[in-house]
């Protein structure tokens, strides 16, 4: 009489996470491509890197905040962010000011033309979206952005600690 043998985990079918991380993935890679990326950010952004486009954002989403937490927010040095700061200050789309609780601080802003600047780039890239989605239903769309946002919102708040992460290598 033959045996049967134990049975073993099917990696035929792939988890969730395992369809997040391909799909991110791709996303990353389409992304990554500079004419998404033209499109993505619109006319206004042409002479603005992938970094200075992701500050202007935070700061215009964050209001007035210290270099300080802007490096610590994007996971780099403050000597790293000052440079990245400038840039931005150069071009006219921020303002610096004194911290009126801290006067060795300074605080950074969007200035009138950092305001417009980052609702062109934001009305760009609804809009290449708008387009992308313009096949789907009412309903997918909006159940699309309700769970992009919610998965958004949940990984941003999360930051893996050190044990996790070796946990994690070692399954």
């Amino acid at each position: 009489m033959q045996e049967n043998p134990p049975p073993t985990p099917s990696n035929d079918i792939p988890t969730p996470g395992d369809i997040v991380r391909a799909g991110v993935t791709q996303l990353i890679r389409w992304a990554a491509r500079s004419q998404v990326r033209k499109e993505f950010f619109g006319p206004a952004a042409t002479d603005m890197s992938l970094n200075d486009v992701v500050l202007l954002d935070f700061i215009n989403s964050a209001g007035p905040v210290r270099l300080s937490e802007l490096a610590s927010q994007h996971g780099v040095d403050k000597s790293t962010m000052t440079p990245q700061v400038n840039r931005l200050d150069g071009k006219g789309l921020i303002e610096r000011h004194s911290d009126p609780e801290d006067a060795r601080a300074t605080l950074v802003s969007t200035s009138p033309d950092g305001r417009d600047m980052q609702h062109q780039i934001g009305a760009a890239g609804a809009g290449l979206f708008d387009d992308l989605l313009a096949n789907w239903s009412k309903k997918d769309r909006q159940a699309l952005a309700t769970l992009l946002d919610r998965f958004v919102r949940e990984l941003v708040a999360s930051t893996p600690s050190d044990a996790t992460t070796q946990e994690r290598s070692t399954k």
